[in-house]
């Protein structure tokens, strides 16, 4: 099935609406002038029976005389013409014309109306398929009815008027088409500038823009809308080229190390306990691997939306006291202090597991980035309907150009090398995008040196 283009639709929709409207507006010039022309045989008509009543009126012994030499008589709008008497219960008394047709009969009712003075019209057909105009009125004693009967005869007038109408028509409907279709080719020109310039944009120059003209219309609008598509198509595909990069060059890192110990392992041979110390090296690596693969896992279902949520009604406190309870065994080689402070109860609508990530994925950072003999302090609250879980450490610090992309995929701050970690820079984003669905916010005060402040607030239920 072939579609129609744009401008083809336009054009046939104003054509179509036009011609409707056109057609509309002539068949009731028609019908007007149809209407008058009746009106004018009407009157006709009526001028003739009223002579002939005023004939009876003065001669009655000759009115069958008069009347035959008037139903004889041409005229220019009558092709036949017929004259009847008729009593004043409707039986035909006397009847003269030269149209071979009977008369109209009448029904008691409306031979009732007449006698009461009405002039009655009726149209009829003849057999031939010819018009019949019928007038029917009372003589002046009311005993008899005189009936006259014409076959219409519509001549050239209607004719012409008829075929002016139709030619008239049909010249605008062309009309209508052909300037259509330039106004909506006009209409839609700006349309084909579009797609040209769209067809020259590909992937890696996603920074061209249409041009928008200083015409404020629907075209205009389309215009910046796609305008900010391209640049959210650009952001996105910067963000993929980044983050692609980003992840091949932290995985080539553990991927080199154990190539390299492997190959120093094999280049001559060692003893137990120097293979040993390669495979322990290299399962170290692997595990460090295996993190990087699991978070890159976790960020793709987040972002094509795949990753499953199983949201229920759970209470914080005492996750957050067994995250303390994990936080005190691994800050304990660091001899780092871990308090609870405020704890109170409070329920949320959320996923608990990954609820657990992220305090693991903040916990676990304050210990990377909290020196010896520091402190971290866990505390939950709630202010708002919301609840508020703050971790609170004495470590190295977020320096304050480092501080607005610590969410950022792979970012680390300036100084974290002093700390000597192994992140792969992902954990701070997944925190993000667990805070994010669950509706909550995830914010952080630091200041270098000094420590770190992470305040997480989730709706409460």
């Amino acid at each position: 099935m072939t579609s129609w283009t744009i401008r083809t639709k336009l054009t046939f929709w104003y054509t179509s609406i036009f011609g409707g409207t056109l057609f509309l507006f002539g068949l009731l010039t028609y019908l007007a002038f149809s209407y008058a022309n009746n009106k004018h045989i009407d009157v006709g008509l009526e001028e003739e029976a009223d002579g002939i009543v005023h004939y009876a009126q003065i001669s009655k012994d000759s009115i069958e005389e008069y009347v035959m030499r008037i139903s004889n008589e041409r005229e220019e709008w009558a092709s036949g013409k017929y004259v009847a008497i008729l009593n004043r219960t409707g039986n035909l008394q006397f009847r003269s014309g030269n149209f071979a047709y009977g008369y109209l009969n009448l029904s008691s009712d409306q031979i009732k109306e007449i006698l009461s003075g009405k002039t009655y019209f009726k149209t009829v057909k003849t057999s031939k398929w010819r018009l019949l105009r019928i007038i029917t009125m009372p003589m002046i004693d009311s005993q008899q009815l005189i009936q006259i009967g014409i076959v219409v005869n519509k001549g050239s007038t209607h004719k012409i008027f008829l075929l002016s109408l139709t030619t008239l028509g049909c010249l605008a409907i062309i009309g209508s088409w052909v300037g259509g279709w330039f106004m909506a080719k006009k209409a839609l020109s700006p349309i084909d500038c579009m797609i040209k310039e769209l067809q020259k944009i590909e992937t890696e120059y996603l920074e061209t823009r249409l041009t928008i003209y200083p015409v404020k219309d629907e075209i205009s609008e389309l215009s910046g809308v796609i305008n900010e598509m391209l640049a959210r198509l650009e952001n996105s595909f910067n963000h993929v080229r980044q983050f692609t990069s980003d992840s091949s060059h932290e995985l080539r890192t553990p991927i080199a190390i154990m190539k390299a110990g492997i190959e120093v392992a094999l280049s001559r041979e060692r003893d137990i306990y120097n293979y040993q110390q390669v495979l322990a090296n290299t399962l170290e690596d692997l595990g460090r691997l295996s993190k990087i693969v699991e978070n890159l896992f976790i960020l793709a279902k987040a972002d094509a939306g795949r990753y499953e949520i199983h949201m229920a009604r759970i209470n914080l406190c005492p996750i957050i006291t067994d995250i303390a309870e994990q936080l005190k065994l691994i800050a304990e080689p660091k001899n780092i202090f871990v308090s609870m402070e405020k704890m109170e109860d409070a329920s949320i609508d959320g996923d608990e597991l990954l609820i657990r990530m992220l305090l693991l994925n903040l916990v676990d950072n304050a210990v990377k980035y909290t020196p010896l003999n520091g402190t971290i302090k866990l505390s939950l609250g709630k202010d708002n309907g919301c609840a508020k879980i703050v971790i609170k450490d004495n470590g190295i610090g977020i320096s304050p150009e480092d501080s607005p992309h610590i969410f950022d995929r792979f970012y680390r701050a300036s100084k974290a090398g002093t700390a000597n970690h192994t992140s792969s820079g992902l954990g701070l984003s997944i925190c993000q995008w667990i805070v994010k669905s669950h509706r909550g916010t995830i914010t952080v005060e630091s200041e270098l040196h000094k420590g770190s402040i992470f305040t997480v607030t989730l709706p409460t239920c």
